[in-house]
């Protein structure tokens, strides 16, 4: 069995396939569907992740992460705890998906324990983030079967459950601290993402932080209390929870009280729903700009949209719904489950491999496209300036593969050196830097000997680079290193140091 597990921002859940073939939530430890992907290093052999690391994270800043998601493929970043120890996102992430995977072993009560995993990650990723995510599965001793993008998951979990037929499908998929928008055909068996633009640092949380900031900034202007002192941190920690709290029940309520209450003082601050409303409407922007993008790239109008499912559970707010209306001209549909779509569609897609696999003629086709375009730095003749040459475009259909042919210049030429971008901007300081790399030549090649470097996007939308010398008959994958990912030593080195954590 495989087990879909959708590792978000905020909360993660994780799917498996039942004895029906159909895919269910997995009830965790604490008796939840969902886990807070918190992580409270304890001291430094313990490790709890979910709801108490959750409730300590403002009483324990030091020893306390969350949204760890928004740091993946940063390598200068390091989570340091009170007692010294430093933690990448990638171990980070790791210890959230140990918790994940042990508590479904738990609760399916497998005699083999379960090992093997689909993780979906936001469409929008980069290579260095994909990357990132792949690295964590290693680094909790996962086998990693493949990565699916988290609307093409919903879209399939969609498309399954409706039975539908032939449809364009919008998923807004607005999370905890991460929003994509995705557009998807469906034609009977047949599931093919047309486009796909997301942006970062958006969502639940942020808004939990503002309600907060709000609060704070009143309780000081009537009270000169500074909530954030030390003496105020278990009521500081505890309005983030009430903050949340108040947000979910906006959904169905014009006002929320949220009690705030010291040694010194009791009050109660009301929150309506027209203030919250303001406080979405600043995102929500930022999200129209993308779905309109999204839409045209796609090549279609609103008129010719048939579904708009929503995914996450920030696309609840019924603000995001209002708006989405009356943009798109088509109510989104309440069919399934914003919190835990992501992951059942994970489930499916490993049912499908599994039946890909055995050579079932039931296996749907997926195709998905690359979010990001892929090229190289390159020379401008005429003004001697390095450029982003893109080889790849956003949007292009997955498998991808474009060749950049050379000529070497000398005799015995020894080597090409080649930085491949990801990136829409022709300036190389708006792009990312995957790699800067010198590629070894064989030896004793004569001088105008053509060579071909062959860029190729896989399913997971990962990078690589293939060497080819059609007159020597010389073809080979050449592994390149990452600027922004860890090496193969640092990342075998890091699954033996958590190995013997006590993740709970």
């Amino acid at each position: 069995m495989i087990l879909g597990i959708d590792l978000g921002t905020t909360y993660s859940v994780c799917s498996y396939i039942d004895e029906n073939g159909e895919p269910q939530i997995i009830t965790n430890m604490e008796g939840q569907r969902t886990t807070p992907s918190v992580v409270y290093f304890e001291n430094e052999s313990s490790v709890i992740v979910g709801q108490t690391a959750k409730e300590n994270s403002i009483c324990c800043p030091a020893d306390v992460v969350s949204a760890i998601k928004n740091h993946m493929g940063e390598k200068d970043y390091q989570f340091v705890t009170s007692f010294g120890q430093s933690y990448t996102p990638e171990v980070i992430s790791g210890l959230i998906l140990r918790k994940m995977v042990t508590d479904a072993n738990q609760f399916l009560g497998t005699e083999t324990p379960l090992n093997r995993v689909v993780i979906t990650i936001p469409a929008y990723f980069t290579d260095a983030e994909r990357t990132a995510t792949e690295n964590a599965a290693r680094i909790a001793g996962l086998e990693l079967v493949r990565t699916i993008n988290e609307p093409t998951a919903a879209a399939l979990y969609y498309a399954v459950k409706s039975k539908l037929e032939h449809a364009n499908i919008l998923i807004y998929d607005l999370g905890g601290g991460t929003f994509d928008v995705t557009l998807i055909r469906v034609d009977g068996s047949e599931i093919n993402v047309k486009s796909t633009k997301g942006i970062k640092n958006v969502g639940g949380r942020f808004f939990d932080e503002e309600i907060v900031a709000q609060i704070h900034d009143y309780i000081e202007d009537e009270y000169d209390v500074d909530l954030e002192d030390e003496e105020y941190l278990d009521v500081y920690q505890e309005l983030f929870n009430r903050a949340e709290k108040a947000k979910i029940s906006l959904c169905r309520q014009e006002k929320a009280i949220i009690p705030i209450r010291t040694g010194e003082f009791k009050e109660s601050y009301t929150l309506t729903r027209a203030d919250f409303e303001k406080i979405v409407a600043k995102l929500y922007k930022r999200t129209e700009y993308c779905v309109k993008s999204a839409i045209a790239d796609a090549g279609i109008t609103n008129a010719d949209i048939d579904k708009v499912i929503l995914v996450g559970g920030s696309s609840r707010i019924p603000y995001i719904e209002q708006q989405l209306t009356a943009l798109l001209g088509i109510a989104p549909s309440h069919e399934v489950n914003p919190d835990e779509v992501v992951a059942m569609g994970a489930a499916l897609f490993g049912k499908q491999l599994e039946a890909e696999r055995a050579g079932s003629s039931d296996a749907r086709t997926i195709s998905d496209v690359c979010s990001h375009s892929i090229g190289v730095s390159a020379l401008d003749e005429l003004t001697l300036r390095k450029y982003n040459r893109i080889l790849i475009k956003r949007n292009t259909t997955l498998p991808a593969v474009t060749c950049l042919p050379f000529r070497t210049a000398s005799e015995n030429q020894e080597k090409i050196e080649l930085s491949v971008t990801e990136g829409e901007f022709k300036e190389l300081c708006d792009v990312r830097i995957i790699s800067e790399t010198e590629i070894i030549l064989p030896p004793n090649l004569p001088k105008g000997t053509r060579v071909e470097i062959e860029l190729r996007l896989d399913t997971s939308q990962l990078v690589h680079l293939w060497l080819r010398i059609p007159a020597v008959n010389y073809e080979t994958e050449f592994k390149f290193k990452r600027i922004s990912n860890l090496s193969d030593q640092e990342i075998e080195k890091l699954t033996g140091l958590i190995a013997d954590y006590d993740v709970s």
